[in-house]
Formats: C-alpha cells, sequence, structure tokens
C-alpha cells in the first residue's frame, strides 16, 4: 500500500504523469517491485477465498463465484498491465537517444517523449476499468457470504460488507473524482488485509466450511 501512496504518478494524468515518472526515473525499481509483490498477494489472497467458497457453494452462488473469479483475474490483468507501462516508461527514459544508430535507440527526444506518453496512456486505460471488475468481485464475494449462512455476530458481517465496499469502489470511475478514488483505494487494500488476518488467525471461517 505504502508503494501505490508514494507512486509519484497517481495524482497525475496526460504529460504530466509521464514527466512525474521520468524525472524519477533512477528509484522507482523498488517501489515497482513491492507494488507488484503487494498486488499478487492480495489478489491471490481474495482468488483463494473465491475458489474455497466455490467449493462449499452450489446453484447460483457457485455460479457467481465462476464470474467472481474470472473478476479477479481481470483485475490482476489490469494491474500488471498499468505497472508494465509504467516500467516502459522508466525504461525508455534510460534508453538512449541516437540518430544514426538505430538498434536499441530512440531516434529523436521527441520520438522518445511520444514513445512514453502512448506507453502512459495504455495503462492508464487499464486502470480506469480495474474498480468494476473489482468491485464486481467483491460484491459477488459478499453477497454469496451473505445469502450462504446467516451472519452472527460481529465476525458474520466481516465478509457481506464486501458488498458495500465493492459498490463504493465500483463508483470510482463513474464519479471520475481522484479524491473518492485516493479514498477508497487504501480503504479497500487495508479491508483486504484485515480479512487475510481473520482467517489466517482463524478468527474468521469461509463461509460454508463449518
Amino acid at each position: 500500500m505504502g508503494a501505490f501512496i508514494l507512486w509519484p504518478a497517481a495524482d497525475y494524468v496526460g504529460t504530466r504523469g509521464t514527466d512525474s515518472l521520468a524525472q524519477e526515473a533512477d528509484t522507482l525499481m523498488p517501489l515497482l517491485i513491492a507494488a507488484s509483490l503487494g498486488t499478487m498477494v492480495m489478489f491471490g489472497g481474495l482468488y483463494l477465498l473465491n475458489s474455497e467458497m466455490m467449493a462449499n457453494a452450489d446453484g447460483m452462488n457457485k455460479q457467481l463465484l465462476t464470474v467472481g473469479s474470472m473478476l479477479i483475474i481481470a483485475s490482476l490483468v489490469a494491474f500488471i498491465m498499468g505497472m508494465g507501462s509504467n516500467v516502459s516508461v522508466i525504461n525508455a527514459e534510460n534508453t538512449d537517444i541516437d540518430a544514426v544508430d538505430p538498434v536499441g535507440t530512440y531516434e529523436t527526444e521527441a520520438d522518445q517523449k511520444d514513445s512514453q506518453q502512448n506507453y502512459f496512456d495504455a495503462g492508464s486505460t487499464a486502470w480506469q476499468m480495474s474498480p468494476v471488475t473489482w468491485g464486481l468481485a467483491m460484491i459477488i464475494i459478499g453477497f454469496v457470504a451473505f445469502s450462504s449462512q446467516r451472519p452472527e455476530g460481529a465476525m458474520g458481517f466481516v465478509l457481506p460488507s464486501l458488498m458495500a465496499v465493492g459498490t463504493a469502489f465500483l463508483a470510482a470511475p463513474i464519479l471520475n473524482e481522484p479524491s473518492f478514488f485516493n479514498l477508497m483505494f487504501p480503504v479497500v487494500m487495508i479491508f483486504h488485509i484485515i480479512i487475510g488476518g481473520l482467517l489466517l488467525s482463524g478468527n474468521l471461517a469461509v463461509p460454508g466450511s463449518e
């Protein structure tokens, strides 16, 4: 989560986003590695939860969770594409410009800048859809958790509350307010960390496993 908060291009679009990456190109790879590992662990955990719930479900709930698994994979792919585009921008900044040697170099600085902007815009397109697929996956998991058994006690409402969190996150690209996304994104990640911790500690059971 810290890597995403510290990422320089998080609040910029267009050439400002590209420039923010280019200006700090030499120091961003450690943050990128941390963000990549964190993303894979987070989505991997969500996918495992979805799969375990699917093993205990039947009928409509099983079908919904099948869709949920596809949405989780789509969200992970969107994140990989988004981060990959940023890697391309950083690598392009460290690539030589040489009008004579055509191998592994840019012909002009304008060529370099255009390529960086194309990389950045491609990643932004992938980022824009991630709240939709990720939010829908959370809504499905929360709905199945709620419908498969009646919640009992505070812990019984942890997984069903994913419906509310997912709905709010899903609204981010619709509202198109950067401040709202910047609020919801950490909330979603913290919520995943809490659920993962509760499951690992045995304080929260997967619906249908008892």
